[in-house]
Parts: structure tokens; C-alpha cells; sequence
């Protein structure tokens, strides 16, 4: 499961993370009710309710809110894009999406764990990797 990264706070995407100057959950919610993170906007330049962040499998989605500025997406090795109003986008690990005002986030791997300041880590054990095909190895010493 991706997660995501708004300032010095970590979102794993199972549920949807609704980023804004305001956020607003939406009138009709179907499945997850989305994580509200407020940002600041000084100048406002972002929108009440920005962006929608999602996970699709171990992809993230961003959807543009019908954002008045905008949101540029920097996906890694890309040009910057900058993303119509009302559009959608799969976004790759390592993506950093700016909406404005100097408030980006950035789409973390599915196998980044957080743990709270507290020190305890609750969520889990961590996911296994695949494992290679054919009989296991015993490692040996170089000479």
C-alpha cells in the first residue's frame, strides 16, 4: 500500500487522503471516509478542497479537486506537468505533487513504514518480498 508524505506527516493510503486549504468531505462518500489534511495558503493559492490521493493496488491515484490553480506533478525523471482541472493521474513512487503556496507531498513506496512519535509501530508486520524461484541458497564466503 503507497503512502504519502504532506510536510513532515506520513499517509498510508488505505483511505483516501483529501489535502486543502479547508477540506471538506464531499456530500456523497462511497467506500473509506478520506484523512482531511489542512495545509496552509497564505496567499491562496490553494483550493478549500485541492486534491483527492488514492490507492490503486500499489499505485497511487491523484485527482484534481476542479483546483482554481492548479497542481504540477514532478514524477521522477519527468518534466514537470501540470494537470488539468478535474483530471486524474497514476502517480509512481518518488512523485512529488506541488499544489501550490509551497505545499508539495511526495508518493512514498508501498514498503516505507512510518512509525508514530510515540515509537510504537501498530501497523503490521512488514510486507514480504517476493521470493526468488528455485531452491534457497546458502550464501558464501568470497575468497
Amino acid at each position: 500500500m503507497p503512502s504519502v508524505r504532506v510536510g513532515e506527516r506520513v499517509f498510508r493510503l488505505d483511505r483516501p487522503v483529501l489535502v486543502g486549504r479547508r477540506p471538506a468531505l464531499p456530500r456523497v462518500v462511497t467506500g473509506p471516509a478520506p484523512e482531511l489534511v489542512t495545509v496552509p495558503s497564505p496567499s491562496g493559492l490553494v483550493s478549500s478542497s485541492h486534491v483527492l490521493v488514492h490507492a490503486a493496488g500499489s499505485t497511487a491515484v491523484v485527482d484534481d479537486l476542479h483546483s482554481t490553480n492548479g497542481t504540477v506533478v514532478r514524477a521522477p525523471g519527468r518534466p514537470p506537468h501540470r494537470m488539468p482541472s478535474g483530471a486524474s493521474m497514476v502517480v509512481l513512487t518518488g512523485t512529488v505533487v506541488d499544489i501550490g503556496d509551497g505545499n508539495t507531498f511526495e508518493v512514498l513506496s508501498p514498503f516505507v513504514r512510518s512509525v508514530p512519535p510515540g515509537g510504537r509501530d501498530s501497523s503490521g508486520p512488514w510486507p514480504s518480498p517476493p521470493s526468488a524461484p528455485g531452491p534457497s541458497r546458502t550464501p558464501r564466503e568470497r575468497s
